[in-house]
């Protein structure tokens, strides 16, 4: 009977080695992530266009699943407020929204500090940076964003597909697997 149960000593050891060693490899390709910018959108108010401002730039070989947006709407402004990447918006938050009173059909309007959830995350790719906009702003609010960096593509570069509206020098034909 001993010897069985020094192997199985053996065993729970190599065992648990391997599990904290998948442990570590998983938390090296998932971490968390959290951005700040304060006064976004604040402008001259005589100044035409409204000045974008990065947020975070996703570093090479990462993806960045965005999953929290919390502004603080101190400048009681009305928004909408837009996170984008390089190359479209991908979220919108309303600043003002409309209240309901209880026994009256029209309510009024509050300004409203935002809180965005988004559980399976806006995915933003390697390299691209998160740019927030506020329209028609000249106070600003503050923006935090957080989310997690999960590890990107193993393809360097983008994939395209046929009869798609973009024509970049970086995109890649898809292989065809019926030829």
């Amino acid at each position: 009977m001993r010897p069985a149960a020094g192997r199985l000593a053996r065993l729970t050891a190599v065992l648990g080695v391997l599990f904290a060693a998948l442990g570590l490899a998983a938390d090296r390709f998932e971490e968390a992530m959290s951005a700040y910018a304060a006064n976004v959108g604040t402008r001259d108010p005589a100044a035409e266009s409204v000045p974008g401002v990065t947020l975070y730039v996703v570093p090479e070989g990462r993806m960045l699943l965005l999953t929290d947006v919390l502004v603080a709407n101190h400048g009681q402004e009305v928004g909408p407020l837009y996170l984008a990447d390089s190359h479209r918006t991908r979220c919108a938050l309303q600043l003002l929204q409309l209240t309901q009173l209880p026994n009256n059909p029209f309510g009024f309007n509050t300004f409203v500090n935002v809180h965005a959830t988004f559980s399976t995350g806006i995915p933003f790719g390697s390299g691209e940076p998160i740019v927030a906009t506020l329209s028609g702003g000249t106070r600003g609010v503050d923006v935090t964003i957080t989310g997690k960096l999960v590890a990107g593509p193993r393809r360097p570069g983008g994939i395209r597909f046929r009869g798609g509206g973009r024509d970049e020098a970086g995109d890649q034909a898809a292989p065809d697997a019926d030829r």
